[in-house]
């Protein structure tokens, strides 16, 4: 994020958290190729729309591939999580001067191939073969995807010179923020 702000930033392999073994993976600029910089508001939405509904529907398969309960719930969660912040821009969108007034309408334009972070399912389930085996690793990979979706979001929203626009990627980091939080403590108490 630094680096993208122009800054020199030296990556420390995790900070404070790598002495336990958690790593961002995401790379440099990693699903910034999402936007150009001059979308509209009501682009934008649907672009976070399709993000979110990317996650959610990642969220639900991890859940249905787990034997272990507790871990199904962690998902189950999270998918849920998503649910509301697709709610959430939704009734941002049907703010917008000259927007879809059918909810069903507006899915149809939104396109769910990436998730928060940018990444495909495919390539985040390569890059992190034990999702799901336990508690711990699933906890991992929810807080690797949700800092990955603060990332990205943070720096769409610096893409952007219009207010309305940066308010809304600003929005959507601080939801990824509180996430993040929740994650912490869970991994904290363990299951």
């Amino acid at each position: 994020m630094l680096s993208n702000r122009g800054m020199d930033a030296t990556s420390m392999n995790g900070g404070i958290d790598a002495w336990d073994g958690l790593v961002s993976r995401a790379q440099v600029g990693q699903g910034i190729y999402l936007i150009e910089g001059d979308e509209t508001a009501e682009e934008v939405v649907a672009l976070a729309y399709g993000l979110e509904e990317g996650s959610r529907r990642f969220y639900r398969e991890l859940a249905g591939r787990c034997d272990a309960p507790e871990v199904r719930r962690l998902f189950e969660t999270l998918h849920d999580a998503e649910i509301r912040h697709e709610d959430r821009l939704w009734e941002r969108y049907r703010a917008l001067p000259g927007s879809l007034a059918d909810r069903r309408a507006f899915e149809e334009h939104v396109v769910a191939g990436a998730l928060e972070g940018g990444l495909t399912p495919d390539r985040l389930l390569a890059g992190n073969p034990d999702a799901g085996r336990g508690y711990a690793e699933a906890l991992d990979l929810a807080m690797s995807l949700e800092t990955d979706a603060l990332d990205l979001y943070l720096r769409m929203a610096a893409a952007f010179d219009k207010t309305d626009i940066r308010s809304i990627f600003l929005d959507l980091a601080e939801e990824e923020r509180g996430h993040l939080e929740k994650l912490g403590a869970l991994r904290g108490r363990g299951p």
